[in-house]
C-alpha cells in the first residue's frame, strides 16, 4: 500500500538504553514476505546542518513498541553484533550531548549509509514492564515516564534535556506494538499512541524543522494476539494525514526485523536526496554571488 502526496542527573531515558543494549554490544565493538507500508512526502522540505561526514543521519527511536514485552526485542535484533549481517553492522559508540543524552551506536547499513541510532526509554526496564501492563495510560504519567514533565499550565511536555537533543536529529522513529486484545480496543490504544507522539512532535515543531517521521508498526505473531492494528488504523488514529512533514508507516516483524529495512530505506534515501538538493541550491547560490 502506498500513498504519496505533494504538498539531565537522574538516570534518564538514555541510562535505560545502555542497560538494554550494552551487554550484547560489548562483546565485539571498538572504543510475511510482503512488506506493508504507507507514506506521505511533501515536496517542500528543509534539512538540518552539522552532519558528521561519516554519518548519513541521526535517528532517535522511541515509543511503546520498544518497551512492550511483545516487541522490545526490536532494538536488540538491530544492534546485536552476534547477528552481524550485510544489512546491520554495529560499528561503534557515538558520543551525545553533555550528560549522555543522544549517545548511542553507529550502524553501517547495507554498506551504503552510516546512521546513528539513539533510543529514548521512558524508565528502567522493570518499571516499563509494570507500566505497560496498564497499556497506554501509564505512559502519559510523568512520574512513570521520565521523558515527560508538566509545564506551568499543567500541559505534558518533553523533558528539557531531551528537547536539547531534538534539533540535532534528522528523523524521528516512533515504534508501536500493534497487538491488542480485541478490535474494540483499537481506538483507545491508538489514541494513547497519538497523545504520546503529539508531545514529541510539538517539542520538535518549535525548531521549525521538517523532520521526517518513521512509524514502525511492530508485530510479534508468536504472542497470539486476538487482533493486530492495521496500518490504515494507525495512520488515521495518529492523524498523520494532517502532518506537513514527511511520514511513513511500515509493518515490522520484531523477531526477524523484516520490514525494518523498508522503513530505513525510505527515511535514509529521503534524507540523502534532500541533502543533495540542499547542496545543489547552496552551490548555485554561491555561483550567483
Amino acid at each position: 500500500i502506498k500513498i504519496e502526496r505533494n504538498g539531565k542527573a537522574e538516570h534518564g531515558p538514555f541510562r535505560a538504553t545502555l542497560e538494554d543494549i550494552l551487554p550484547p554490544l560489548l562483546v565485539s565493538l571498538p572504543v510475511h514476505e510482503q512488506c506493508n507500508y504507507l507514506w506521505n512526502d511533501p515536496d517542500r522540505l528543509t534539512c538540518q546542518d552539522g552532519v558528521d561526514e561519516q554519518c548519513s543521519a541521526r535517528l532517535v527511536l522511541f515509543g511503546p513498541g520498544i518497551e512492550s514485552a511483545n516487541t522490545k526485542m526490536l532494538v536488540r535484533n538491530i544492534v546485536n553484533t552476534k547477528k552481524r549481517s550485510s544489512t546491520f553492522d554495529t560499528a561503534e559508540f557515538i558520543k551525545g550531548l553533555p550528560g549522555g543524552i543522544g549517545s548511542g551506536v553507529r550502524i553501517n547499513y547495507k554498506h551504503m549509509y552510516n546512521f546513528d541510532l539513539m533510543c529514548l526509554y521512558s524508565n528502567s526496564e522493570s518499571i516499563r514492564e509494570s507500566v505497560y501492563l496498564h497499556r497506554s495510560t501509564g505512559r502519559l504519567d510523568p512520574e512513570l515516564n521520565r521523558m515527560l514533565v508538566k509545564d506551568s499550565s499543567g500541559k505534558l511536555v518533553i523533558q528539557p534535556y531531551i528537547v536539547k537533543l531534538l534539533p540535532t536529529l534528522h528523523a524521528l522513529v516512533f515504534a508501536v506494538d500493534t497487538a491488542v486484545d480485541s478490535r474494540e480496543k483499537v481506538a483507545e490504544e491508538v489514541e494513547g499512541m497519538r497523545k504520546e507522539l503529539e508531545v514529541m512532535l510539538e517539542s520538535q515543531s518549535k525548531f521549525h524543522l521538517s523532520t521526517p517521521l518513521l512509524v514502525l508498526a511492530c508485530r510479534n505473531e508468536s504472542v497470539g494476539a486476538n487482533y493486530f492494528i492495521t496500518l490504515q488504523e494507525i495512520v488515521e488514529g495518529l492523524q498523520l494525514m494532517k502532518m506537513k512533514s514527511p511520514w511513513g508507516v511500515f509493518e515490522v516483524c520484531c523477531v526477524n526485523i523484516r520490514g525494518a529495512e523498508k522503513g530505513l530505506d525510505w527515511v535514509l534515501h529521503h534524507l540523502a536526496k534532500r541533502r543533495r538538493v540542499l547542496s545543489f541550491q547552496r552551490m548555485h547560490a554561491k555561483e550567483k554571488r
